[in-house]
């Protein structure tokens, strides 16, 4: 079986020679890549998916303070509230389980990153609203289409780090919450039953919306605008799988708002490609941050 791919029709030709299913085929990959049993990689795949289980809980459970004094607990608050123009479950969820996860980075928590620590809670935020939102139930091993929707949106993870890029400090921020709005745009399609097309448009449509996003971090941290930044990607993404799902599809190939992300990254400034320099992080209020934490170092 070929295991070479550099875009989402290679990936596609693959799929149909073989006849076999794109979750299948990345668990055949992984084994081969590793050099390790599918069994085993199944077994990896089920333990990572645990974990981001325990960062949600974990960031709901206890409002997580972060010693830089910018991370405060938005989760709690988030979820403990009955407020808000949009009562729906699932948003509900997805919002408050991102901002859980990342809360848990931010504070030297364990997480899976997804593909990054500062996008780490809008893969598995939206994916665990979904299921707990159609209220599946929790089982390990677990269920094969709870390990199809983490495997689809690896897949995108894929394409996009050997298309373009998967760090913040070569592509700005559209490279670590921007891709991961991709991944649980594609991953969400797979849940919700939609054909690879279908979830690889939305994640076309989810990408589209964060090219050229810089990554700007106040005082150096993962924290603002990061935190809350992966709220707002998991609406995006719900956005644009219901796009998807009403028959409304991206104009542009994925493979190629992959490739526009990359041109926007090679020419996007320095100062807003994670280090500090530019952006929110040199702000008034940013700069004061960096200042009252600098005498603490």
């Amino acid at each position: 079986m070929k295991f070479k791919f550099h875009t989402l029709s290679e990936l596609e030709t693959i799929l149909h020679a073989e006849a076999v299913s794109p979750e299948d085929y990345m668990v055949k990959r992984e084994a081969f890549i590793a050099g390790i049993s599918e069994e085993n990689v199944l077994s990896e795949l089920d333990r990572r998916i645990a974990v981001t289980r325990s960062a949600l809980l974990k960031g709901l459970e206890n409002p997580q303070y972060s010693r830089s004094g910018l991370t405060k607990g938005a989760a709690v608050s988030f979820a403990s509230s009955n407020k808000g123009l949009i009562q729906h479950t699932l948003y509900r969820k997805a919002v408050a389980y991102s901002l859980s996860i990342n809360e848990v980075n931010a504070c030297g928590g364990k997480i899976a990153a997804f593909p990054t620590a500062g996008s780490s809670g809008i893969v598995p935020g939206t994916i665990w609203a979904w299921w707990d939102a159609k209220e599946e139930p929790i089982e390990t091993p677990y269920a094969s289409r709870l390990r199809g929707a983490f495997l689809i949106a690896s897949l995108a993870g894929v394409l996009i780090a050997q298309g373009a890029t998967l760090a913040g400090s070569e592509g700005g921020c559209q490279a670590e919450c921007g891709a991961a709005g991709a991944m649980a745009a594609a991953g969400l399609g797979y849940l919700e039953g939609l054909s690879l097309k279908d979830c690889f448009s939305a994640a076309a449509l989810s990408l589209k919306n964060s090219l050229g996003l810089a990554c700007d971090p106040v005082a150096g941290l993962v924290e603002v605008p990061c935190v809350k930044r992966n709220a707002f990607l998991a609406v995006n993404v719900l956005v644009a799988v219901d796009l998807t799902i009403s028959g409304i599809q991206s104009v542009i190939p994925f493979d190629e708002v992959v490739g526009a992300m990359k041109q926007i990254g090679d020419v996007m400034p320095a100062c807003i490609k994670e280090n500090a320099t530019g952006g929110l992080a040199i702000t008034p209020t940013g700069l004061a941050f960096k200042e009252t934490l600098d005498q603490y170092t």
